[in-house]
Parts: structure tokens; C-alpha cells; sequence
């Protein structure tokens, strides 16, 4: 059982913990109430170097071994992680500022990671194509790319990060991991699970520190062959750029804007219900929250009295005290501040504010706003926090054009009695994932999750992650003596 006194959080290279080579630590506080929970690395360049050489040696052993080995490490993994179930959710609450049921969620969904890691692992197949020549055999063998970089965000710290460190690890690539520097501790967390299941030296490393340090040299390192990484658009460009320069393949699992529409035809007090579970869970903190609710005008004005009236009964208090509350603190200050300028902006624009917008320490009351348009920045931008926008409009057609009137493209979801209005509109709508009569931040351990537009490349989950961290290798075998079409080879 973890001991929540301050810890000393420590990178594990190679097989060992060890101190960061700078002997620079930081204080990571607690969200919730700003106490000291950890002394945390503040790792250098040569630390990540030293990471990534461990991973590179490890490379070839660890690739060549069996497949049914590696699913017999997951699964050891997934042995040592049931065993530390509490341990992770107590470290979710105080260092994330999750909410039971949030946290709940989470190990759950981390443990069917997993599982369906190591299922997969020895059943990952290549393909057998036929050949145009005769007497020719064409094989396509799936080979793993090699050491994989993962950087992953602080809102869910642990699903989003063992979902790419999991799946990479089965088909035989390598891991340097840096987790988000709101959420080391959870990331240290993972390598003691990961010491614990017993897997060989270097295969599993993990670097804490500064994105601009240990993140760029792990996406610009020439041994690096991939980089996997879930957090915001602007920095998703960045890496793409930087990666670019060795010609390395990325993931990114960027940001989003996501449309909840509700039509006409719906049970009103219900998808009000659904609404606020949609754009609130988590503080709105999910990159697939429902962050525009788009609304038919024909039950506009019931649907707005139910969807405040269930804001209002929402409970916002220190996640450590019971299971009953709904809404914990954002992740810090910086975010607190931003939902501030949303707020600000909203109202100098002439939003009408329905309800919150009040904060006290990192807790920020549900923000809800009508009479908006393109140009709010609640509209424009990724909005991850609890600052909502109703958007009312007149038919179908316009609630697609609103939906899709954004860079973004991640996921998005419409209400609808009628399964013909809810295929059209989900034809429609400009997204990587689309789900009808529920919420927009569905996911599953193995499905095919990522967007498109400024909501990143590539997708994870399941197989889908296989694909972006493997390459095709094509190999022919030629049972026959080969006639040349050149002159002087047949002399």
C-alpha cells in the first residue's frame, strides 16, 4: 500500500530507480488543496539520452523473443495491477483531483488496457498475398518499429498512458515514457507496476521532466522511431515538426470541440440529464467532453430549464471526502485563470451567463452561456474545463454546419428518436468518431480511437495500435530457377 506522506518520485532507467543526473527535484502539490504530495525529478537532456540508449539496447532481445512471451509479461503486468487498484485510485484523487466515480472509471478501463494487450499480442498477424509469378511466395511480415516514445497528458494520467505503453510493449518496440508534469506520481506508479511484472532491463523507462527538455530530445533523439502523444493541438504541431527532422512516425491524440446535438424528437429531461454528463464529468477536463450543445429551437427553452436545473444540483467539493461528489478542482491555476478569460470574453461579447462562472482555489464553478456565435472563444477554441456553450438553431441542416464550424474533428454526438435523421447527421458531421443517443467520450480498449482535422493523425486502441507502432515488411520466396530477361546473364 502506497504511503500518501510526501515521496520522493524517482525515473526508472535501465531496470533501476534512480535520481534525475541534474539532482534537480520539484514539489508537485495537490490540486485539491495545494499540499505537498511528492518531491518529483526534474530530469535533463542526458537523462532521457541515457533512457532511450537503454531502450535501444534492449531493442533486439526484446523483439525477437516470442510473441506468447510478451502476453505473459502483460499479463504478469496485469496481475501486479490489480494487486495496486487503491493505490492508483488514491494517487488519481489527490494528484489529478479526480472524483470517485472518475477514478473508478479509469482503473477499470486501464485494466481491460491491459488485457486486451496481452489477448492480442500473439495473435497479431502479417498477411500471405498472392503472387503475380509463378512458383512465388509473398509474405508481409508486421515488424515493430523500435524504440517508442510516449508523452501523455495529466487528465487521465494513467488509461491514456498505459493504453500507448501496453500495446507498444506486445508487438516487441521499447518504451521511453515521460509523463505530464502535472501528474509525475502516477506516472512513477507505472514503473513500479512495471518492476514489479518483472520485464527486462531497458524494455520500460520512464523520464520525468520538463516537456521542452526531456519531451523535445525524445522526439528529436535519431534512435527514437516513433512518438506517440495525447495533449493539445498547438503542442501536437510542434512534435510533428521536430519529428520530422529524423523522418520518425507520430500519433496524435490532439484536442477537440466536440458537438452534442439534440433534436427535436427526444425525451428532453433525459438528454438534459445526458447533457450535463456529456460536457461536466470530470470538470469538462476529457478531450472528448461535449464542449458545444447544440439544441433544436422547437425544445430549446425546455431543454436549457432542465440542463441549468441539473447544474445547479451538481456537487463541487474536495473528491477526497466521499464517493457522492460530482465535481472536483481543475488541474491548476493556470487552467482556473484560462476558464476565467473564457468567461470574460463570453460576456464582453454579449453571451448571457445562465449560471457559475465563481471560483475558489482550483474549484471553478460550471459556466453556462447562451446568445453566442462563431466568434466567442468558447466556440473557436479546445474549452477544457466546466465553461459550456448552448447554441440554439432551426433544422438539421444548420446544427451540421455549426458542428462542423471549427478546426477541430474528434468525436461528437447527436440525441434523436429517428435513426434516418441520426445516420445523416452522422454522415455529416466532420469528425474521427460519431456516436448516436449517447455521450461524446465513449471509448473501449479496442476500438479504433483519434480524430481528424486539428484533432491529430493516426488512431489507438486495440489493433489500431499495432498498426501505428509496426511497419510492413514485404519478403518473397522464389521456388524456381529464374529465366533472365538480359542477354549476357544467359551465356
Amino acid at each position: 500500500m502506497i504511503d500518501l506522506n510526501i515521496m520522493k518520485v524517482a525515473n526508472y532507467i535501465n531496470g533501476e530507480f534512480k535520481e534525475p543526473s541534474t539532482g534537480a527535484f520539484q514539489v508537485k502539490t495537490s490540486p485539491v488543496d495545494g499540499s505537498k504530495i511528492a518531491e518529483v525529478p526534474r530530469s535533463g537532456r542526458e537523462d532521457a539520452r541515457e533512457a532511450i540508449d537503454s531502450a535501444f539496447e534492449a531493442l533486439k532481445a526484446w523483439a525477437n523473443i516470442p510473441a506468447i512471451r510478451r502476453a505473459e509479461y502483460l499479463y504478469k503486468m496485469l496481475e501486479v495491477f490489480r494487486q495496486m487498484k487503491e493505490d492508483f485510485m488514491k494517487i488519481l484523487t489527490v494528484e489529478g483531483g479526480g472524483t470517485y466515480r472518475k477514478v473508478w472509471g479509469e482503473v477499470v478501463f486501464t485494466e481491460r488496457l491491459i488485457q486486451n494487450a496481452a489477448e492480442l499480442a500473439r495473435h497479431y498477424q502479417g498477411r500471405v498475398l498472392q503472387s503475380d509469378s509463378e512458383s512465388t511466395i509473398s509474405v508481409v511480415f508486421k515488424r515493430s518499429k523500435g524504440v517508442v516514445g510516449v508523452i501523455t497528458p495529466w487528465n487521465y494520467p494513467l488509461s491514456i498512458s498505459m493504453k500507448k505503453i501496453a500495446h507498444t510493449l506486445a508487438v516487441g518496440n521499447t518504451v521511453v515514457y515521460k509523463p505530464a508534469s502535472d501528474t509525475p506520481v502516477t506516472g512513477w506508479l507505472i514503473a513500479q507496476m512495471v518492476a514489479k511484472a518483472g520485464l527486462p532491463k531497458g524494455v520500460f523507462n520512464l523520464v520525468i521532466g520538463p516537456g521542452p527538455v526531456v519531451g523535445e530530445e525524445i522526439v528529436t533523439h535519431k534512435r527514437v522511431a516513433h512518438v506517440t502523444f495525447t495533449g493539445e493541438s498547438s503542442t501536437g504541431r510542434e512534435i510533428a515538426a521536430k519529428a520530422a527532422g529524423t523522418l520518425k512516425t507520430v500519433t496524435l491524440e490532439l484536442g477537440g470541440s466536440d458537438p452534442l446535438i439534440i433534436l427535436d424528437d427526444v425525451d428532453v429531461d433525459y438528454a438534459a440529464r445526458l447533457a450535463v454528463f456529456a460536457s461536466l464529468f470530470h470538470q469538462g477536463q476529457i478531450c472528448t467532453s461535449a464542449k458545444r450543445i447544440i439544441v433544436h429551437k422547437a425544445v430549446a427553452d425546455k431543454f436549457i430549464e432542465r440542463y441549468v436545473h441539473y447544474v445547479k444540483m451538481l456537487r463541487i467539493d474536495d473528491p477526497r471526502k466521499d464517493e457522492k461528489v460530482d465535481l472536483g478542482p481543475l488541474i491548476n491555476e493556470r487552467q482556473v485563470a484560462l476558464m476565467k478569460e473564457f468567461v470574460d470574453d463570453a460576456v464582453s461579447r454579449g453571451g448571457r451567463l445562465l449560471i457559475g462562472g465563481r471560483s475558489w482555489g482550483n474549484f471553478f464553478e460550471p459556466a453556462i452561456f447562451v446568445d453566442v456565435d462563431r466568434n466567442f472563444r468558447i466556440m473557436r477554441e479546445e474549452v477544457f474545463g466546466p465553461v459550456r456553450p448552448i447554441v440554439v438553431v432551426e433544422n438539421d441542416d444548420q446544427a451540421v454546419e455549426v458542428a462542423n464550424d471549427t478546426d477541430y474533428g474528434l468525436s461528437g454526438a447527436v440525441l434523436t428518436n429517428n435513426v434516418n435523421r441520426a445516420f445523416r447527421i452522422a454522415e455529416a458531421v466532420e469528425s474521427g468518431m460519431f456516436h448516436i443517443n449517447d455521450v461524446t467520450f465513449l471509448e473501449e480498449s479496442h476500438v479504433p480511437f483519434g480524430g481528424i482535422k486539428a484533432s491529430g493523425v493516426g488512431r489507438e486502441g486495440g489493433e489500431w495500435s499495432f498498426h501505428e507502432t509496426t511497419y510492413d515488411r514485404w519478403v518473397t520466396v522464389t521456388l524456381r530457377t529464374r529465366r533472365f530477361p538480359i542477354p549476357s546473364a544467359l551465356k
